[in-house]
């Protein structure tokens, strides 16, 4: 095997792994994004709801009054 094989053989090696590995941590940063877009989303609805039973409450004490 000649030099201009070995290295044609290493560059065929060598950048699918590197391109796989980028990959997986841009796979990875979206993960992160993901959770932490659907965390703030899962608090904004909790406090909707708070917000939307208090307002229940106050409606059903008014109307049996």
């Amino acid at each position: 095997m000649n030099d201009t094989q070995i290295l044609t053989a290493a560059l065929a090696i060598i950048i699918p792994v590197s391109m796989l590995i980028f990959s997986n941590s841009r796979i990875d940063d979206a993960k992160e994004t993901l959770r932490a877009e659907m965390k703030a989303l899962h608090a904004e609805l909790l406090g909707e709801l708070r917000e939307l039973k208090s307002l229940l409450k106050a409606h059903e004490l008014e109307h049996h009054r």
